[in-house]
């Protein structure tokens, strides 16, 4: 009974007897908790992993994947990269039958139908795949094994995303298959990213009645996930006049808050399709904040002009919480979506105050709640904004296979479009007409021969000189000489017209024959 009514009489004299005679506890060796300290060693035991075969290393050569533009008009990206496969057996070779590659979307929902199903929380879609074995190989140690891939991503594709909902996930999983049987396996994620070129900056304008009160607000046309951005307001309409008094709305605090809102449908697998109607899925929807703030300073309120004026300017952010990471807005035909809003409340009190001294106020007690909300386009930065059609020479199927013709006004017209033909407005060029030429030089030739002897010669020449008749034959003719003196300027003229005519005074020591007359010409003396 002593011991059940004071319990703690016999727990002090087993204490007393565990210490020596110096006051020291004595220690004891006690095998109470052998077994468990046995199994908690076993759990934390390294595991052994059988050394494989081979192992494949993923090298991506391309630069991130980002898809400029909105889905509808977006390029896509380009994504190209090589795998190399290392032999790590001790014999230094390794034979695989099979050697595969796929580029998978991975859809996860975090509020399936059913919460044990694999099948209803993931789906899976195969965009595309590559076989880089058509018959078994032996690949060696000391040999460079590698594979090339690329792929064009299109530009509707959602971008990556881990919402609280859903997210949506892109990797790339090599399989290989050895002679033994063993599988060799690789997943390599990829992120897939959108961004969206900033344009003008959005104005939008709310009014509040009964009152006269108007608020324009202006925002940046895309946000970022990280840093802050700019928000301008103005509220008009904040004084009316009244017969001797006057009645002035003054912004007493303003708060803002960026709320990000997922919705997700969830879809069952044929194993669970009785927990819903036929034919039907389920919607989840949340929404959360991302960043708010309050102010109740920092504006300038102007009660003078025409209705009065309060004009703010602030920065707000999406990353005011740690806790929360902001999502890029997405909308995929999974039932996926993301969109953010940026909701501002204005709290304002009525005053009442005489137009004689605008000093004297008084609070009417009337105060109103002015809130407004605006849609805001969450995206990534986009950089230098050069998608990869536009830095990429032009690819093997483009270039023809014949030289390029003359060209085509068509800008579309392959590689040869564009070409535009204008007419020359230049100075005129200078050139020979060959055809007056040779009508000249058949007409002359018969004149020049050096049986014949010509009475006169009248003709202009850029060099007024006469030719003697007493040079020997072996000189030129007189028209071949005449051709040669010519210039560019004299055989682009008009040729001379001719005539013959009969001397008056036959008498003349001078043989009588026929002259030349030539228009604008002086008449030469008769050769003797």
């Amino acid at each position: 009974m002593d011991s059940l009514l004071h319990p703690k009489k016999d727990k002090r004299r087993e204490q007393s007897k565990d210490r020596d005679s110096h006051g020291h506890k004595r220690k004891s060796l006690t095998m109470r908790h052998s077994s468990k300290s046995k199994d908690r060693s076993s759990t934390h035991s390294p595991r052994v992993v059988p050394n494989q075969p081979g192992r494949f290393q993923m090298v991506i050569e391309s630069p991130p994947l980002v898809m400029y533009g909105n889905p509808s008009n977006s390029t896509g990206t380009l994504l190209s990269g090589r795998i190399n496969f290392f032999v790590d057996d001790p014999t230094g070779q390794v034979r695989l039958d099979e050697f595969n590659m796929v580029l998978r979307s991975t859809v996860q929902t975090k509020k399936p139908v059913s919460k044990d199903c694999k099948d209803c929380i993931e789906k899976t879609e195969t965009l595309k795949s590559w076989t880089f074995l058509s018959e078994p190989k032996t690949f060696y140690k000391d040999q460079d094994n590698q594979f090339p891939y690329s792929y064009l991503f299109p530009g509707n594709l959602p971008a990556s995303t881990n919402s609280q909902l859903a997210s949506i996930q892109y990797s790339l999983v090599a399989t290989a298959v050895t002679s033994n049987g063993e599988k060799i396996l690789l997943t390599h994620p990829l992120t897939l990213q959108r961004a969206i070129q900033p344009g003008p900056d959005k104005s939008s304008i709310r009014i509040f009645p009964p009152t006269n009160l108007t608020g324009r607000v202006q925002l940046p046309p895309v946000v970022h996930p990280i840093g802050t951005f700019p928000v301008t307001m103005s509220l008009s309409g904040v004084v009316e006049k009244k017969g001797e008094s006057q009645t002035r709305w003054r912004l007493r605090k303003l708060s803002w808050r960026v709320e990000e809102h997922c919705k997700v449908i969830s879809t069952p697998c044929s194993k669970h399709q009785h927990k819903v109607s036929e034919g039907k899925t389920m919607l989840h929807s949340e929404t959360r904040v991302l960043g708010n703030d309050e102010l109740k300073s920092g504006w300038k309120t102007d009660f003078d002009t025409a209705g009065g004026e309060i004009n703010m300017e602030f920065e707000a952010s999406l990353a005011t919480r740690s806790n929360h990471k902001a999502c890029c807005d997405v909308e995929s035909a999974g039932g996926i979506e993301v969109k953010h809003n940026l909701v501002l409340e204005l709290i304002v009190a009525e005053e009442f105050c005489p137009n004689k001294n605008t000093q004297l106020i008084t609070p009417t007690g009337a105060a109103r709640v002015l809130r407004m909300q605006f849609a805001l386009l969450v995206t990534e930065r986009a950089g230098m904004g050069i998608s990869w059609d536009e830095e990429m020479p032009p690819m093997y199927e483009d270039v023809p296979a014949s030289p390029p013709g003359y060209g085509s006004s068509d800008r579309n017209d392959g590689a040869w479009g564009g070409a535009i033909m204008e007419d020359y407005n230049g100075p005129e060029l200078e050139y020979e007409p060959l055809d007056d030429m040779s009508n000249r030089t058949s007409g002359l030739t018969l004149r020049g021969r050096p049986d014949s002897q010509p009475q006169s010669r009248s003709q202009s020449r850029p060099h007024n000189r006469s030719d003697s008749p007493m040079e020997g034959s072996s000189r030129p003719s007189t028209a071949r000489r005449q051709i040669a003196r010519f210039t560019n300027d004299e055989l682009g003229a008009e040729p001379p017209q001719y005539a013959l005519r009969e001397r008056e005074d036959p008498s003349s020591g001078a043989e009588a024959g026929p002259i030349e007359d030539v228009e604008e010409a002086v008449a030469t003396p008769t050769l003797p």
